[in-house]
């Protein structure tokens, strides 16, 4: 499971390259869960800049922010794999919580989640396309800030070396070290990092199944 979802990972950096830059506003048919227990279909698009996702049904749009969905899922079929969206209570601020939007990354003991980097952007109601899903931006790992949950825990990837790696080697040392070895990537790459998690997430898996494929509430819909 771990291995399947990381390499839907690979996917989008991989197939991202090849969608077409000439129509920017990709529709994909989906469902978006709302945080009143209301579960809405029909095409879907996120916008990573403005933090916001559309829902198109019968040539009506209607938007919607991270304060009003709790979920959403829909398949990209430029991309060829199932994408998933959660709204995270997410500190912006020292003492300042929100929601916001992050796309499910990689699911396991360690659930990894991403962000955009750059700053919300105001929405021009007269040229939505300017703020549509951008195939480049999704090809580049670094363009997105992730966040590693573990239980209720969060950890930024960028305390990888003091807050994520001590423990994982601490419980699979040998292994890790051997797959390192085989890692044709800068190690302290955004890249090499998440490949060491789900390696670790694959060798937690192997102990505890029950670990394996596991997400936050509310990734799936309303229970």
């Amino acid at each position: 499971m771990n291995r399947y979802l990381f390499i839907t990972l690979l996917g989008l950096i991989l197939a991202a390259g090849r969608a077409s830059a000439k129509h920017p506003t990709a529709w994909n048919r989906g469902e978006l869960f709302l945080k009143n227990g209301t579960t809405l279909t029909g095409e879907l698009n996120y916008n990573w800049k403005a933090e916001v996702v559309q829902l198109k049904q019968d040539d009506v749009i209607k938007a919607f922010s991270a304060f009003q969905v709790r979920s959403f899922r829909f398949f990209d079929d430029k991309l060829n794999t199932l994408r998933i969206f959660t709204s995270v209570q997410h500190p912006v601020r020292l003492s300042f919580r929100r929601p916001v939007f992050m796309e499910q990354v990689m699911t396991g003991s360690m659930t990894v989640y991403r962000r955009l980097r750059r700053g919300r952007e105001p929405i021009l109601a007269t040229k939505p396309a300017t703020f549509s899903t951008d195939a480049e931006l999704v090809q580049n790992l670094d363009e997105f800030d992730y966040f590693v949950y573990e239980g209720d825990k969060m950890t930024n990837l960028n305390q990888f070396p003091r807050e994520l790696w001590p423990m994982m080697h601490d419980e699979y040392g040998d292994e890790l070290k051997r797959f390192g070895s085989t890692l044709l990537v800068d190690r302290n790459s955004t890249l090499a990092r998440l490949l060491f998690i789900n390696q670790y997430n694959s060798l937690k898996s192997q102990e505890s199944p029950a670990s394996a494929g596991t997400a936050l509430p509310g990734m799936y819909g309303p229970e």
